[in-house]
């Protein structure tokens, strides 16, 4: 035998034994199993049809040259991974791989599942997560109010209460009633009016009796809403932007793009009751805009306004107020330039600039920051002269050993600027400002300051605060601590706070300092959803006063 063919005798011999002893999957048959990419995403490509044929993971696919290992496959799909290289394959291609078809498993085939007498007893009840979670209350603003009607009743008390002294106590109570209900075809009446009573044994003695009316209408107005055209008729609560209550009427109409115009007019109530009074009248128009200033929501108007009274033109005013809300927070600016008569009795200029402020807020993460500043001039009017001393209006000259009114000096503008700073965190708040007051003319300044620490969640009910404060003026200097605990219960419908205010005193036309004591708590209870009240008590002592103050409320918010 030559060593040829012994070499293949001995080859077949291996290759028998192993067939013999190899199970017959085996040696089952192969095939060729042809593929198409249907999508590429992720980094992945999904080929079609699925492993039904006996794809298995970690087979490799081919595509032309190129091997691609499959890691999920589906009922429908084969999926590989494209091995960082989104863009290897695309739809349409062809692919193929080599498997080794096998039975698959059928509901026929398959063992039956147990019956479901065997889970029993074996689930427990799921825990809710809300039963044992703490979040921390975080406010989310101002809320719109959706309901059609919506009504609110409010009944609150006050009382002053001296304790020592000659002076005696006066109360004051209220009803008040707010009502908003939309009518059909857009048309909706908004009401807001109060009863006040006031209580004292000196009362017809006190000055100001006609600043205390019985019945205060704030609204009584009806309004039209369409989409490009609004009106009101009425009490209304504001003629516009920048100015207060009318007894009239305002039509405003879009313009596109933002823009819009309006009108109004009509009579000026009685400005120390409230009162309807036909001797004073208001007019004026409006030009508004609102829209995005550098991806920040913007709005701005722009108001021209005069009056009459006693037969004798007025007021004449144009004011300007802009407001943005970018990411970081809220900037805005306003100003008022007001025309006089040549020999009004202010000793005003014919022309003056008697408004102008701005004010920004910032966030950045947990830190807030504000700053406002405005100077202004008092506002001046033949209306108001008619009722309010004239003291209220301007400086006076004066000379020497003579107290009696002489004419205004005319260049009153009083400043103002106030900067705060705030970093709030999970428990804990601090809070920290300065303001200050100025007038040009007269001896009126005062400067302010306080910083303010709280830690909430404690024990996770109670919170704490202390803080301090310190205030010089041209009447009177101090310095204050304050100490504070309060308590948030029943699922925060039952709040209850305390505070004790230690300050020290010192007025400017005397040497001595004067140390006073504050102490004060209040609870607030929301009974039921659309109803809460509220009691308070402070008690200030000390060398020159010894007062007590008491107030209660009550309120009631319907929903229908």
């Amino acid at each position: 035998m030559t060593l040829r063919r012994w070499l293949a005798w001995l080859l077949g011999g291996l290759v028998g034994v192993s067939s013999a002893a190899a199970p017959a999957s085996a040696v089952a048959p192969r095939e060729r199993l042809r593929l198409t990419v249907v999508e590429v995403a992720g980094g992945r490509a999904y080929l079609s049809p699925g492993p039904g044929r006996g794809v298995k993971l970690d087979d490799h696919v081919a595509v032309g040259r190129q091997k691609y290992r499959v890691v999920a496959a589906s009922a429908k799909h084969v999926v590989v991974d494209l091995g960082g290289r989104p863009r290897a394959l695309s739809r349409g291609q062809h692919a193929s791989v080599w498997t080794s078809p096998h039975p698959v498993d059928t509901f026929a085939t398959r063992p039956a599942p147990p019956s479901l007498h065997a889970f029993e007893g074996k689930w427990l009840a799921a825990e809710r997560p809300a039963a044992t979670q703490t979040p921390r209350f975080v406010p989310l603003g101002v809320m719109k109010d959706e309901r059609r009607s919506r009504a609110a009743f409010m009944l609150d008390h006050s009382r002053i209460q001296p304790l020592s002294g000659d002076a005696q106590a006066i109360s004051r109570t209220r009803l008040r009633a707010v009502l908003h209900a939309e009518l059909a075809r857009r048309f909706a009446l908004d009401a807001d009016a109060s009863v006040e009573l006031w209580q004292a044994d000196d009362l017809a003695s006190r000055r100001g009796e006609a600043s205390r009316p019985l019945l205060q209408v704030r609204q009584l107005e009806l309004s039209y809403r369409g989409e490009a055209l609004e009106a009101a008729l009425g009490r209304l609560r504001y003629a516009s932007a920048t100015l207060g209550m009318l007894d009239g009427g305002r039509a405003s109409a879009a313009l596109g793009s933002g823009w819009a115009v309006a009108a109004f007019g009509g009579a000026l109530p009685d400005p120390l009751d409230t009162g309807f009074e036909t001797q004073a009248a208001r007019f004026g128009g409006e030009l508004l805009w609102h829209g995005d200033v550098g991806g920040a929501p913007t709005r701005a108007s722009l108001t021209a306004q005069g009056s009459r009274f006693q037969e004798r033109l007025d007021e004449r005013r144009l004011s300007l107020r802009a407001e943005s809300f970018p990411a970081f927070g809220q900037l805005g600016a306003r100003a008022e330039l007001s025309l006089f008569d040549r020999d009004n009795p202010w000793n005003a200029q014919p022309a003056e600039l008697t408004a102008l402020g701005g004010d920004a807020t910032f966030r950045v993460d947990s830190l807030r920051f504000g700053l406002s500043v405005e100077a202004r001039r008092p506002e001046r009017s033949y209306l108001l002269a008619s009722v309010l001393p004239a003291g209220y209006f301007c400086v006076a000259e004066t000379t020497a050993g003579n107290v009696a009114r002489e004419p205004c000096l005319g260049g009153d503008l009083r400043s103002v600027g106030l900067a705060t700073a705030a970093w709030e965190g999970e428990a804990w708040t601090l809070d920290a400002g300065a303001s200050a007051v100025t007038t040009r003319g007269a001896s009126a300044e005062q400067a302010s300051a306080f910083f303010n620490v709280r830690r909430r969640e404690i024990l996770g009910v109670l919170r704490a605060e202390a803080g301090a404060s310190v205030s010089s003026g041209s009447l009177l200097e101090s310095a204050a601590l304050q100490l504070g605990l309060g308590a948030a219960l029943l699922d925060d419908r039952l709040d209850a706070s305390a505070y004790y205010r230690p300050s020290v005193l010192r007025y400017r036309a005397g040497a001595g300092q004067l140390l006073e004591h504050g102490v004060g708590a209040r609870v607030w209870w929301a009974a039921f959803g659309d109803f809460d009240t509220s009691v308070s008590a402070d008690l200030l002592t000390g060398p020159d006063v010894d007062v007590l103050f008491l107030q209660a409320a009550l309120a009631w918010r319907p929903r229908f």
